[in-house]
């Protein structure tokens, strides 16, 4: 609806006019984050309305312009306005809800998510709001996307690894807002976060947005925190099996002028993680080993995270200014090491970071031309690693004391290894639009990470003076700044991103003997340089269709942990090389209409010096090069709404990694085998079934069904000739001892949400995983729990200051 109420500039002023309005609800909320286009004959601008919902623009002098209004969750406004004829002295433009909006996965209308999906690189983008009501975790919805697989080495609280397109671990960069999120540690593990903190999720496969400026080889996430207009407060609440709580709360406020601001996001953690698996056990009696099916005893996990933040916006001086402090607390039971070969009865971890400040700061000038936005970070993590059981335990959790009473630790050697990390991170963006179809970008990161220790039961150097090895210092420097190009031709059908990084790092550390199992006296370093390209095009053949085209030549430097380790279970290697990789993307998307859409993208990658993480004496991991590696692969993602009241979509995805050039002769005949330890198929369906009105007048029921299947894949190398037959090798049995193989598995997850009181955002939900009860398997073919019922209760209340 549009209605001449609300005052609206329109001035001659030479050539141009100055355009202003406001875009409230039906129920006169103002709606910020609103996205508005315009258009005339050789014009194509789109703008968004602030928190007040107000909007403004200085555009040439045109005769019609069409404008299109879209806010999320509301009906997208079109209208046109004749300027030459029309005496407009005010307008208000205000739009209907859209009642099923809040239930769908796609939302249509150019919202930030859209706006997310309609840029020039690809990006796969993680819908939160359904799942806020829901007990997915951010790693299942992830993972029901196409192309991603986030894998889980154990229950809640346990380390992941991400893969996307065939990269995996740290070629994968993980981002909040735009920032890496290496200052945090592990408090912001995918596994452990609540989708309730987030608006959504970004997925970007090979080529990244400049304003993501980072060394990543295959890709990134971006975590996109909530976006708030007016004040808000959201708090949820879930029980589920294994004794498991999962609590986060979420509180915005602001002043009457809404310039002034301040909030709250935290959450809490808890799980005994004791779920049944099947282990190795061997026979007292005999010591045969048996595999049998016992329950985790030792597994842990807690964890509290807080941020409070404050600060001002739209004032002259700033367009945000924002201050925020961060702690949290992470304790953890270790039931077993890098593998799950060996019960830990007593040992576990600790991490926790009593403040971390972060400042960030965006202005806008030249009448919103130059943008800048600066965030700076510090952050001190201290991380203690205790080991120092004299006896071990055995799979049924009973205690059996050591022979030697000077023997401990369960790892094999004892440790009660402090370790301190502290990590200085700057970002600064540069973005100027010198012009309608050209715009520049600059983004360096800049990051600076040292680490000290102690161990009283560790390796210390010989001489009179022995010193504890651990607390040589551990430091590691890296430097990323990419500029990017961005251009656009015909009206914004054709669009193109053409960018140049420069990567620099250095690391200083001391390195571990592996044959020895004791740290090197002698400081190692290591440093690496290197450039790279990118190009990116996007052509919208018409508004139904659009092809997308990358390619890339990438580099990506080994991490600080990756180097140095992390002076417990994870291993040094001084000697680890730089990825490099050449990618290339081809893909196409067909959406007719807002009820059917889909998607295939094809990739290809080249890649030498790959960085994985591979097993190292039933105990240890360490990162290592693999010489060369080639992969093509395909990816499929679609929906349909063949009603309103159901939703359907799938996805599957196909790759084929592969080792090249294999130079080692003890292992000439791996040429051609496939990666080992990474999933080449894997699919996802989902239906989602809405109703209103069943139980109170005006509620809203839904009801959904999740099916995952991931086809069987190698925990080592295995010969070409032993892979099983048939179609891409998805039929037949490989030739091989079954123990190497993690077998495929199918996975149904099935819940029903209830919201009483659609106004008042309240919802009640029920949920059960792996229904069927399936055996899963993860990285490493480490054990994940089996099935799980789950409770959760979402509560949200918008706009309490009125």
């Amino acid at each position: 609806m549009v209605i001449l109420a609300f005052p609206m500039l329109v001035l001659a002023q030479h050539n141009t006019w100055v355009i202003s309005g406001r875009v409230i609800s039906m129920d006169e909320t103002p709606l910020g984050s609103g996205t508005i286009e315009i258009k005339g004959e050789g014009l194509a601008l789109v703008i968004e309305t602030d928190t007040s919902g107000n909007f403004q623009a200085v555009i040439p002098k045109k005769q019609i312009l069409k404008i299109t209004v879209h806010h999320i969750g509301h009906i997208t406004q079109h209208f046109e306005l004749n300027m030459e004829s029309q005496s407009l002295e005010g307008i208000l433009i205000k739009l209907k809800q859209d009642d099923y909006a809040i239930q769908e996965i796609n939302v249509w209308g150019k919202s930030e998510t859209q706006k997310a999906k309609e840029q020039i690189v690809k990006a796969q983008i993680v819908e939160t709001k359904a799942g806020q009501q829901q007990s997915s975790t951010l790693v299942e919805m992830m993972n029901r996307s196409a192309g991603v697989r986030i894998r889980q080495s154990g229950g809640m609280g346990s380390d992941n690894n991400i893969m996307l397109n065939g990269f995996q671990g740290k070629s994968i960069k993980t981002f909040k807002d735009g920032i890496p999120t290496d200052y945090l540690g592990a408090s912001f593990n995918l596994s452990n976060l609540p989708i309730n903190m987030l608006e959504h999720v970004e997925v970007y496969k090979g080529v990244l947005p400049t304003q993501l400026g980072a060394d990543a080889l295959g890709g990134a996430i971006n975590l996109v925190s909530k976006k708030a207009t007016d004040p808000f407060l959201a708090t949820s609440y879930e029980f589920a099996s294994f004794n498991t709580h999962r609590v986060s709360l979420n509180l915005y406020q602001t002043n009457e002028r809404n310039k002034i601001f301040g909030g709250i996001d935290a959450f809490y953690n808890y799980s005994d993680n004791n779920y049944h698996v099947t282990a190795q056990v061997p026979n007292p009696e005999t010591a045969n080993v048996v595999a049998e099916k016992i329950q985790l005893f030792h597994n842990r996990y807690k964890q509290w995270y807080t941020e409070l933040y404050g600060g001002w916006k739209d004032v002259s001086w700033a367009d945000e200014f924002r201050l925020g402090l961060t702690s949290y607390y992470i304790n953890r039971q270790n039931q077993f090491a890098s593998l799950m070969e060996r019960p830990f009865g007593a040992s576990y971890s600790t991490q926790r970071a009593t403040v971390i400040p972060t400042l960030r700061y965006k202005k806008s000038w030249l009448e919103g031309k130059l943008v800048v936005d600066q965030f700076a970070v510090f952050s001190r993590i201290k991380n203690v690693v205790t080991d120092t059981l004299s006896g071990s335990y055995d799979w049924y959790g009973q205690f059996h004391p050591a022979p030697d009473a000077g023997s401990r630790g369960e790892a094999g050697m004892p440790s009660l290894a402090t370790l301190r990390y502290s990590n200085l991170t700057t970002r600064t963006g540069i973005n100027y639009t010198f012009s309608s179809r050209h715009q520049i970008g600059l983004n360096v990161v800049f990051n600076d990470y040292n680490r000290s220790g102690s161990d009283p039961f560790g390796s210390v150097s010989s001489g009179e003076n022995p010193i504890d090895l651990l607390s040589l210092p551990a430091d590691y420097t890296k430097v990323v700044g990419t500029l990017g190009l961005t251009s656009n031709f015909f009206n914004n059908k054709f669009q193109n991103l053409a960018q140049i990084k420069y990567f620099r790092a250095h690391a200083l550390g001391q390195e571990m003997n592996i044959s020895t199992g004791k740290l090197k006296e002698n400081l190692s370093s290591t440093n690496n340089s290197s450039f790279g390209f990118a190009e990116a095009i996007k052509w919208e053949i018409n508004p139904r269709l659009f092809m997308r085209l990358s390619t890339e030549w990438a580099t990506r430097l080994p991490e600080q942990n990756e180097i140095m380790g992390d002076g417990s279970y994870i291993l040094s290697n001084f000697d680890l090389k730089p990825e490099r990789s050449v990618n290339g993307n081809l893909g196409v998307g067909f959406h007719p209409h807002s009820d059917f859409g889909i998607e295939v993208n094809g990739f290809y990658r080249i890649t030498k010096d790959m960085v994985l993480n591979i097993p190292v004496n039933l105990i240890y991991s360490q990162s290592s090069n693999v010489e060369q590696v080639r992969g093509i692969g395909l990816e499929t993602d679609a929906f349909i709404k063949p009603f309103k009241w159901l939703h359907l979509n799938g996805n599957f995805t196909y790759q084929d990694f592969r080792l090249y050039n294999v130079t080692e002769p003890s292992i000439l005949y791996l040429e051609k085998a496939r990666l080992r330890n990474v999933p080449y198929f894997f699919s996802n369906l989902g239906a989602t079934v809405n109703f209103q009105n069943t139980i109170t007048s005006g509620d809203q029921f839904q009801a959904y069904w999740f099916f995952s299947y991931v086809h069987e894949y190698y925990l080592n190398y295995i010969p070409k000739d032993t892979e099983p037959d048939g179609f891409l090798g998805l039929w037949g049995k490989a030739k091989i001892d079954a123990p190497n193989i993690i077998p495929r598995q199918s996975l149904h997850t099935v819940g029903l949400v209830w919201t009483p009181f659609p106004k008042r955002q309240l919802s009640f939900n029920l949920e059960c995983k792996n229904l069927m009860d399936a055996e899963v398997f993860d990285n490493f073919r480490i054990q994940n729990a089996g099935r799980s019922f789950h409770i959760k209760v979402n509560y949200a209340f918008h706009n309490f200051r009125r």
